[in-house]
């Protein structure tokens, strides 16, 4: 017997038969001269048995299967919709973005040397109104400091709410102010279910203020809207 290898063209030896044909897969190979015909499959095909179900065995491609991968997309579809739904209601109430309806007003500020830290600090005071139809609470404002060329300071949060009397302010450290205007409730729950048209007071001090100090800005940060 030859030997032969895997990768050779030619896996015939040289008594290769000349009667023999070479076949392809898929086609009947008859000799010649055979009466016999190819084996007809459409008598099977026509007389398949009706009841003859697919296997449950994980491989069933039919019609339920589809139905119940249909279910199971429309499903997630909607979940997905209300899930985006719940996340935009939430994120507008706790951050509203420029759709405010709160009015700053009165604003009012004063140079001060504290008696604690020989620095000068400004304060700067005013009035918050709700201007919306619904009760907001715990409204948190942005305070930024400028130079004469308009360029940002010092950037400052605080609460709305909190005041505190000037002569009381030059006795505090710079802590116990940060910490009394950034009480989130506000004095006497003055932040807590603010009412429409109803002005509460706001104050942020500005420590060490630097001389070339020129402009300040206040905006509202953000706050909780109260559905009733």
């Amino acid at each position: 017997m030859d030997n032969w290898k895997l990768g050779d063209d030619n896996i015939y030896n040289n008594n290769h038969n000349d009667n023999e044909k070479d076949f392809t897969i898929g086609k009947s190979n008859k000799n010649e001269g055979d009466d016999k015909e190819d084996l007809d499959l459409s008598f099977y095909k026509k007389n398949k048995v009706k009841d003859d179900k697919p296997k449950r065995d994980g491989t069933n491609t039919g019609r339920s299967f589809y139905k119940r991968n249909s279910f199971k997309k429309i499903f997630y579809i909607i979940l997905g919709i209300a899930a985006v739904i719940s996340a935009y209601y939430v994120f507008r109430t706790f951050f509203p973005g420029d759709n405010l309806n709160i009015k700053l007003f009165g604003l009012e500020t004063k140079v001060f040397r504290s008696k604690v830290l020989p620095e000068n600090n400004l304060v700067v005071t005013g009035y918050l109104l709700n201007k919306n139809s619904f009760p907001i609470s715990y409204v948190k404002l942005a305070c930024r400091l400028y130079s004469a060329k308009n360029i940002t300071l010092v950037t400052k949060h605080v609460y709305a709410g909190n005041f505190i009397d000037i002569k009381r302010l030059k006795n505090m450290t710079n802590v116990a102010i940060d910490m009394k205007l950034n009480n989130k409730l506000g004095d006497n729950l003055s932040n807590v279910e603010i009412l429409p048209d109803h002005p509460i007071k706001f104050m942020v001090v500005f420590f060490d203020i630097a001389s070339n100090s020129k402009n300040y800005s206040i905006t509202v940060s953000h706050f909780y809207r109260i559905k009733k």
